[in-house]
């Protein structure tokens, strides 16, 4: 049998087969190709889950597509403005049983957990149960130390997850009044130390230019926390929360009571009005220096003086009273 045809009979029944010996090998290396792995769908269905929980209450949401260690950017709105603040936001889907005693936690590179606890915007972390459509998260920042962190370089960490802290629309909004009294704050502080050092220079333009800054990030919160009205002066609630911390603070020296009284205020009002969120007490005193000399003036002052010399003259007069009547009951 010549060359020719030995080649005929070893091919041509495969080929009128319409197979070769490598086709198995071809199909199931297409198959391999096209088939999606678990922990991409798992991985989609959680972003999406976790982006539309930001969108409801009209944030803008970016997804991250170069993979650094965060999924989404939000940038947070309010009353449908942009804010200055941003949350990051890593997503961990999982189809594990969520429903034991402890949460999955997640493993991440050490320098990746020190990178997000040194950013200077918020970042959180989503494990999101995506057979339940429910989640959970926590803040980095709260949760390591930056030495312990930098001492385990490439290592890989465990994130764990509290029950108490469930990813929905209540923690959404916390989340954006958090960020927003934490930029603020900031924003402050840098403002503040920039006008002692341009006091201490001498330099007269860029004093007037930090109080400025000042100026403007005061108005613009105590507007955002519903302390002052838009238009100018303070709102009617913060008048009335006010008030009723000083008469709280009884017959004391009108200063020190009208100070601590505004203090309380200020502290309350933030947390009635920012989703039950605190503020760093250098923030509240910053707003407090700002809106005592407004509120209280020199003629308010002056009315509260004659106001509590006024009670304690009646009250005086009625512990004189009570002690005749004493006396008169004895005879």
């Amino acid at each position: 049998m010549d060359r020719t045809s030995l080649m005929t009979e070893i091919l041509l029944p495969s080929f009128i087969s319409g197979r070769s010996k490598s086709a198995p090998l071809k199909r199931r290396a297409r198959e391999e190709m096209t088939r999606r792995p678990a922990q991409h769908r798992i991985a989609s269905l959680a972003v999406a889950a976790v982006r539309r929980e930001w969108n409801l209450q009209g944030h803008a949401v970016d997804e991250i597509h170069e993979d650094y260690g965060e999924d989404l950017l939000v940038q947070i709105c309010h009353e449908g403005r942009l804010d200055p603040a941003r949350v990051w936001v890593q997503v961990k889907g999982t189809e594990r049983d969520c429903s034991g005693r402890n949460l999955p936690s997640v493993k991440v590179k050490a320098d990746q957990v020190l990178r997000w606890v040194r950013t200077a915007d918020l970042v959180i972390v989503v494990l999101w149960d995506v057979k339940h459509e429910r989640g959970w998260f926590t803040m980095p920042q709260e949760q390591f130390d930056h030495v312990e962190l930098s001492n385990r370089s490439n290592r890989a960490i465990s994130i764990t997850f509290s029950r108490g802290l469930a990813f929905d629309q209540a923690a959404v909004a916390k989340l954006c009044w958090a960020a927003r009294i934490e930029h603020a704050n900031r924003a402050m502080v840098y403002a503040r130390s920039n006008l002692a050092e341009a006091r201490e220079m001498e330099l007269e333009a860029s004093v007037q230019f930090y109080k400025g800054v000042l100026s403007s990030l005061i108005f613009d919160f105590g507007v955002a926390i519903k302390a002052v009205r838009p238009m100018g002066g303070f709102t009617e609630h913060f008048a009335e929360v006010l008030f009723a911390y000083y008469i709280r603070e009884g017959p004391k020296d009108v200063e020190e009571a009208t100070t601590r009284a505004m203090m309380t205020a200020v502290f309350e009002t933030i947390h009635l009005n920012c989703s039950e969120n605190g503020a760093p007490l250098a923030l509240v005193k910053e707003l407090c220096a700002t809106f005592y000399p407004l509120f209280f003036t020199p003629d308010m002052l002056a009315k509260l003086v004659a106001a509590r010399i006024n009670f304690l003259s009646k009250q005086k007069r009625s512990a004189q009273g009570d002690k005749a009547k004493m006396e008169d009951d004895q005879q």
